[in-house]
């Protein structure tokens, strides 16, 4: 799956934080796992209905062209708040012509290149690997209106295969940590949750579905931040939201075109 929607994610609101620590709250953690759920279930109902219709598309790439992408708000206008926090969430659609299913999840799940792919990806490192689950480690880093943060984000992501015209998968953080001057001698981890309120939790939820024009893809961006500081909210909100769309859209974008070019550099067979 793409999950560098979860990295270019990562940061969308990183430029409006205020340099000051925000603790993760219970009540705040158990709304975004609620919500989380949620959408979960919703996106799992999409997939196993396009999984009984065997080369159905993935969910608004139907009119697609190839390359082309649409991102939008996933539900409501992308920006949730709960109590405590901000949950965001985007998706965006793609179709790629001429590629196959394998092809596409060769460079999703090729999580040792990642940092080759996305620009904003530093580091990228699979822990473990058994079956079809993975835990990965990636290192993120972003800048803008004067402020940059760098993330350790470890996930863990799992693969499914209801039959052989699609494959979904699902990612979800273990651990996210803020790292205070990274890439120098005093680099240090900050306390999971006790930070500057980047990014708390995060999830991304794939699907590629195998079509006669190629591979279909929906992919989807959740992730917990601290709230918008008071009083700037209205002037926050609209950029961010702004932000997040392009990010989501930048993503998959960065993923189609290793696919891509994956494809046009592999060898051509004289078999047959």
């Amino acid at each position: 799956m793409p999950r560098s929607v979860l990295a270019t994610f990562t940061l969308v609101v990183a430029w409006v934080a205020i340099a000051v620590a925000a603790d993760l709250q219970n009540d705040t953690r158990l709304a975004y796992e609620s919500y989380s759920a949620q959408a979960t279930q919703m996106f799992l109902d999409q997939v196993r209905n396009g999984a009984s219709d065997h080369a159905r598309p993935a969910s608004g790439a139907a009119a697609l062209s190839d390359g082309e992408i649409l991102a939008a708000p996933a539900r409501e206008d992308g920006i949730i708040s709960v109590p405590g926090g901000l949950v965001h969430h985007w998706a965006a659609s793609t179709v790629l012509a001429g590629v196959t299913l394998q092809d596409a999840v060769n460079v999703a799940s090729d999580y040792n290149g990642y940092q080759t792919i996305y620009k904003q990806v530093v580091k990228s490192k699979v822990l473990s690997h058994e079956g079809n689950t993975y835990r990965v480690r990636l290192r993120i880093k972003d800048a803008g209106g004067g402020l940059s943060a760098t993330l350790d984000l470890t996930s863990r992501v799992q693969y499914f295969y209801p039959n052989s015209q699609m494959v979904y998968s699902i990612s979800r953080s273990e651990d996210i940590r803020e790292i205070e001057d990274a890439g120098t001698s005093s680099e240090r981890s900050l306390p999971a949750g006790h930070d500057s309120g980047y990014l708390w939790r995060a999830a991304t939820l794939t699907s590629f579905s195998a079509t006669d024009r190629g591979v279909a893809v929906h992919t989807e961006a959740l992730g917990l931040s601290r709230g918008f500081p008071r009083f700037l909210g209205w002037v926050i909100e609209p950029v961010a939201r702004r932000l997040g769309r392009k990010s989501v859209e930048q993503s998959l974008r960065e993923f189609t075109q290793a696919v891509k070019a994956r494809v046009h550099r592999a060898p051509v067979s004289n078999e047959g």
